[in-house]
């Protein structure tokens, strides 16, 4: 059922979505909100629940912040993220109702590049985060997508889009349908993914071969 669905989404005739501003590696994510405007005033205020890493280089580019409804409340939430805190969701009243972990310092390289949320055709809005960890000479930029279960913001995959190694970039794309992904690694290779209903995240269903 899923491959014929994303075939006819990939039909001639289909209107693209935009990919948000912040995160031009992800496609057809009907956005509701996006941001790469790191401040240090979002660290500072992550700082009431988890502290930064102040060893690691991220600490000094600040965090990102939207209001968005990610949660299965009504409204509107704030949603916080920092490579060194993590990322939390706060409600109308300024409580913390939902967190995931920080990313794990890498090195000099290590930056958070961009936030967005909004309708990934699933059952639930996600948010979607970029950061860039390794360091100057290798690096690699990983789209990450999450989803609010409870007190947690889940993971529900996790890709990498760019990868750096000295003066060579190679970029790849992660594309949204109805219920399912269509991954594109730098290398080339492409995977198609299936949301898990029961687990909540995206599962590996199959390699995807070029035509032709």
């Amino acid at each position: 059922m899923v491959l014929p669905l994303v075939l006819a989404w990939l039909a001639p005739d289909a209107v693209p979505v935009a990919p948000p501003r912040a995160l031009p590696w992800l496609h057809e994510l009907v956005t509701a909100a996006d941001s790469v405007e790191a401040t240090p005033e979002v660290i500072a205020q992550i700082a009431r629940w988890r502290a930064p890493d102040l060893s690691c280089s991220a600490s000094g580019y600040g965090g990102l912040a939207i209001s968005a409804d990610v949660a299965a409340e009504a409204g509107l939430e704030t949603v916080l993220a920092s490579f060194t805190q993590g990322v939390l969701v706060l409600d109308a009243n300024a409580r913390l109702i939902a967190s995931a972990p920080p990313m794990v310092c890498a090195g000099s390289a290590d930056e958070i590049e961009g936030i967005a949320a909004g309708d990934a055709h699933i059952d639930r809005p996600v948010i979607a985060l970029a950061v860039t960890t390794g360091g100057h000479r290798e690096s690699a930029t990983w789209l990450v997508l999450y989803r609010v279960e409870g007190h947690d913001v889940a993971p529900i995959f996790a890709g990498v889009v760019e990868d750096h190694v000295g003066d060579r970039t190679r970029v790849g794309e992660v594309t949204l349908f109805p219920g399912a992904l269509l991954y594109r690694a730098p290398s080339g290779v492409r995977t198609l993914w299936v949301y898990n209903d029961e687990h909540h995240r995206y599962v590996e269903l199959m390699l995807v071969m070029p035509s032709g």
